[in-house]
């Protein structure tokens, strides 16, 4: 399964930022084959601008537009493009568009297409017109990649109040759901179809999907918690981790081993010793929360260039001695407050609360300086690293945050090796 095909099969489960590593994995290895790199920058275009980050979308949406091969390509430009335009309050220019893309005979056939159309139909508030349109679609997909479509529709029929054919549509989503599996949306297809029952007057049935979403919920490893919860859950579970590692120090020194693995099991990378992605998961409600009381945060992502070549050339010993150099240097230089956390994969997120790009600049100076002076002769080149950065501003979610990052990260590593690029909103 190619790149383009499981992030938009992860985007219909829900999963837009491990979608958007897909495309953007795409889009490097579109570039190594010299292939169109087209349908990569629509479909990131289509996440950005879910995001609410409609000029930025807009711009994204004119590139891809400029690449365009095949007719399908084409269609989704403008069928993007249109939608962008018309959230910016662009109804005229948007229109245009839309005819252009409502003529191609590509759109009935592609369940992609339809969706965009959908979409767009939703921005207008034509409801049976996007309800048509996802009803086609759903048509051309497996059961298994369909999920987010059967959330539309139903949500569609609920918003319209109307019961002519809610059942069948309640049927063929219940079918697609046994394809759902543990997918952190499952509980909430199972209420959206308790509400359609309801809606219905078949309370038996919407009897029986509220309790499976109840025992859903229950079963999740992982259930959602409020913020505050998700803080001190997350405090105590630290504090308790530290005294549980007193009381192994003090037992006596043959246990340093599991010492050791109680410190790095839960929150610590294996190979670097860093913090890793769960940490920063827990992370981040207090580093947004830090924000919004004092805005400014600085994300910073980096990628070692040659990262490719380390793994598949010189392999796993190496390119983890390499991670290890690296984050040293990282740590040696991390200001006071920050956040450095191992992304795997030879990437790195630096978190810089209170502070401003400049500051953040002057950081990357030093970073760099020493990244520099490592002794690398063992390796075809020095390493180098590429940086991609991004600043909150005032209603960002950590979604939009990291977005803006990988992106951003994206264009660095394209623009060459040591390169910075920061993306900003718009």
């Amino acid at each position: 399964m190619n790149s383009l095909v499981l992030g938009r099969t992860l985007l219909q489960q829900g999963q837009s930022h491990q979608a958007l590593q897909h495309f953007l994995d795409g889009l490097s290895h579109a570039q190594v084959e010299q292939s169109n790199e087209a349908g990569y920058w629509l479909a990131i275009a289509d996440i950005v601008h879910d995001s609410g980050q409609f000029e930025r979308a807009l711009s994204l949406h004119q590139h891809a537009l400029s690449l365009a091969e095949r007719e399908a390509h084409y269609c989704s430009a403008y069928l993007g493009l249109a939608a962008d335009l018309w959230a910016m309050g662009q109804e005229t220019a948007a229109a245009p568009l839309q005819a252009q893309a409502l003529a191609m005979t590509v759109l009935q056939n592609d369940a992609v297409l339809l969706a965009q159309s959908a979409r767009l139909y939703q921005l207008q508030q034509q409801w049976p017109a996007a309800l048509a349109q996802f009803e086609q679609a759903v048509l051309l997909v497996d059961d298994g990649e369909s999920f987010m479509l059967h959330w539309s529709i139903l949500s569609l029929y609920l918003r319209m109040n109307q019961i002519d054919g809610l059942p069948a549509a309640i049927s063929r989503a219940s079918s697609a759901l046994a394809h759902a599996g543990a997918s952190d949306l499952r509980g909430a297809m199972l209420i959206k179809l308790a509400q359609a029952s309801q809606a219905c007057q078949q309370f038996a049935a919407a009897v029986d999907f509220y309790q499976a979403a109840m025992l859903h919920l229950a079963q999740q490893k992982k259930p959602q918690r409020p913020r505050r919860l998700r803080e001190v859950e997350f405090k105590l579970q630290q504090t308790t981790s530290d005294i549980e590692i007193d009381l192994l120090r003090l037992k006596n020194a043959q246990q340093d081993e599991q010492v050791r693995l109680l410190e790095s099991t839960t929150y610590r990378d294996a190979v670097t010793g860093l913090h890793n992605l769960r940490y920063l998961e827990a992370r981040w409600p207090m580093l947004l929360a830090q924000a919004i009381d004092h805005p400014s945060l600085c994300v910073l992502h980096l990628g070692v260039d040659q990262s490719t070549y380390l793994r598949d050339v010189m392999g796993e010993a190496k390119s983890n001695d390499c991670s290890v150099r690296i984050a040293k240097v990282l740590q040696d230089t991390l200001p006071e407050g920050a956040e450095l956390i191992a992304g795997g994969q030879l990437v790195f997120k630096l978190m810089l609360p209170a502070s401003s790009a400049d500051l953040a600049n002057v950081l990357i100076e030093q970073i760099q300086h020493q990244l520099a002076l490592l002794d690398f002769s063992d390796l075809p080149e020095a390493l180098t690293l590429s940086m991609g950065g991004t600043i909150y501003q005032q209603g960002d979610t950590v979604d939009v945050l990291q977005l803006r990052a990988d992106l951003a990260l994206y264009l660095a590593m394209r623009h060459g090796a040591g390169a910075v690029v920061w993306e900003m909103a718009v």
